[in-house]
């Protein structure tokens, strides 16, 4: 295969990573709607005096949602917190360098703390262990929109890492963020 086609296989991966975080970033803002709808119901049955007793548990599990459900939409759209002023100071292959470096060790952190989830998932699937509220829901759901979340982090690190590859250190120089002064 030629550079030209690896490239261009390298790009189609990218397009298919970056609509699984538009996937999952238009799922957490779906998620924000509801919580929005939750609580905004559950203020006005409590001003007429009817308090419902699963919005606020049904509430923390949509903000448990929408923060999992994002983070690779966040990590594709450089929104991470991120401190770069020394790599902004270094020449264009010392930055690609420390791109490499950097995404390596959050692509080492989203895999270890995926595996981590999934031996919790598992854990808690086998003995079928149950919220202790209202709703008794099993725990292996709310747990797995952490791994979910890890999945979603981990091919949106991979989609970074690719383009840092391909377009160097440029790529992370037009992505970032906002500067706070």
């Amino acid at each position: 295969m030629t550079d030209l086609g690896r490239a261009t296989a390298l790009r189609a991966v990218v397009k298919g990573l970056d609509r699984l975080g538009h996937y999952g970033g238009v799922l957490a803002t779906l998620v924000t709607w509801l919580l929005a709808v939750t609580v905004t119901y559950d203020v006005i049955l409590r001003s007429l005096g009817i308090p419902t007793l699963w919005a606020a548990e049904v509430s923390i599990y949509l903000m448990i949602a929408m923060a999992f459900f994002g983070v690779g939409a966040t990590q594709s759209a450089d929104g991470h917190f991120r401190v770069s002023f020394v790599r902004d100071l270094c020449p264009r292959p010392v930055r690609t360098a420390l791109d490499v470096f950097a995404l390596l060790l959050s692509l080492l952190f989203a895999v270890g703390f995926t595996y981590g989830v999934w031996k919790l998932v598992s854990f808690t699937w086998m003995l079928n262990f149950r919220t202790s509220t209202i709703l008794q829901l099993p725990m292996w759901m709310l747990q797995g929109l952490m791994l979910v979340g890890g999945v979603l982090l981990i091919l949106a690190t991979l989609r970074d890492l690719i383009m840092v590859f391909l377009v160097g250190a440029d790529f992370r120089d037009r992505t970032g963020g906002g500067e706070v002064i």
